[in-house]
């Protein structure tokens, strides 16, 4: 068969099994789940109340527009319904940046390390690009800005960044953002910005009116608790979205995702518990860090990235210690960030388990085996890449 040669420099997305099947190859009781930045709350009540009423019209293809929800998000941000594409989550979003912006001649630049699926769309589009390393796990800016060429057509921040929950100021945004050529794309990606709380956080949809070329990217995955569902939306300059909707499949957002989002995002009052909520956890589990003299990055997500080189075990096996404790984490090995470790924040008694087997780690100097390998699964095989 004469597939796309492209295809050999690309490895498929990895998923983690699921908990049940951890649980059985574990023999485990229950599996703390702290690798995938989900939050441990299913949606809003009313959410769950609307999705009971449309099932019987599940027989209907669903509003290719998403036409309630772009009414709604436009009046909310502010923006024009013109300035709104959505997605089957904002990974998809991503996918049509790569087909609109990314070829062999068009060059791309993005942070390293940062979500998968930047590197991801400019190898599947054989797009040159240039990973530009962090500096102290914060961006490099003025290294971003260097690394752009007369070629480069794709600008990406991550902000909060995922792995390491760093967060740039809407000053520092702004000023990196002015010193960026006007026909280069930049990409906003905000998956997590609703676990903000910096005093200093601006509703980036403004920015649109001084930057036409900049393309915002948020989803319904996190905070909302829609990871299942699968949608997300883009806020940008009218002349992208449109040449977006040329290239999105038809009814890429289903129904049940688009009642989900609106009830979700009729009800801000549940956000904001939320994201106090995970503020206080993330608070507390930093100081019972600082307790511990277990170093960690200052993080405005709902994740922090804990190092784990001065535990009793080797870095590199510490995600496989703590799965045999029944607490599922990402290895920094694996998000080339050795060293460290990123764990999901949310409920304390998770948080706790987290904790206090860190503890044991850092003072037990017994036990010091080699990390088993259960029916060929190890924490490695079974983190999935969020």
């Amino acid at each position: 068969m004469k597939f796309n040669p492209v295809l050999e420099k690309l490895t498929p997305y990895r998923a983690g099994p699921a908990l049940d099947d951890i649980r059985r190859r574990y023999q485990l009781d229950s599996v703390a789940m702290l690798s995938a930045n989900e939050v441990p709350w299913g949606p809003f009540p009313e959410v769950v109340d609307a999705l009971k009423t449309v099932l019987d019209g599940l027989n209907r293809y669903p509003d290719g527009a998403c036409n309630r929800l772009r009414s709604l998000v436009a009046e909310r941000l502010g923006v024009s319904e013109r300035n709104l594409v959505f997605g089957n989550g904002s990974c998809e979003l991503l996918m049509l940046l790569g087909q609109a912006f990314l070829s062999p001649e068009q060059h791309a630049v993005i942070p390293h390390p940062s979500f998968v699926m930047y590197r991801l769309i400019a190898l599947a589009h054989g797009a040159p690009f240039s990973a530009v390393p962090l500096k102290n796990l914060d961006y490099d800016l003025e290294a971003m800005l260097a690394a752009i060429r007369d070629d480069t057509s794709l600008v990406i921040i991550c902000n909060p960044n995922n792995p390491t929950g760093s967060y740039l100021e809407p000053a520092a945004l702004r000023a990196f953002f002015d010193q960026i050529p006007k026909d280069t794309v930049i990409v906003l990606d905000e998956a997590y910005v609703e676990f903000v709380t910096s005093p200093d956080w601006e509703e980036s949809a403004a920015w649109l009116k001084d930057y036409p070329n900049l393309v915002i990217l948020r989803t319904f995955s996190k905070i909302y608790g829609l990871a299942g569902l699968r949608i997300g939306y883009g806020i940008a300059d009218p002349p992208v979205v449109e040449a977006l909707d040329k290239i999105r499949q038809p009814f890429n957002v289903d129904t049940l995702a688009q009642v989900a989002a609106v009830e979700s995002f009729r009800r801000p009052a549940r956000v904001e518990e939320r994201r106090q909520q995970i503020a206080a956890e993330r608070v507390r589990v930093a100081a019972r860090l600082d307790e511990m003299g277990i170093r960690y990055h200052a993080s405005e997500a709902n994740f922090l990235l804990v190092d784990v080189t001065d535990l009793g075990i080797p870095g590199p096996e510490v995600a496989q210690a703590l799965l045999e404790r029944g607490i599922l984490t990402r290895s920094g090995y694996a998000m080339d960030c050795p060293g460290w470790l990123r764990v999901t924040l949310g409920e304390a008694q998770e948080g706790d388990l987290f904790l206090s087997a860190i503890d044991e780690l850092k003072q037990s100097d017994a036990g010091r085996m080699p990390a088993r390998v259960v029916n060929g699964l190890s924490a490695e095989s079974l983190s999935p890449e969020s």
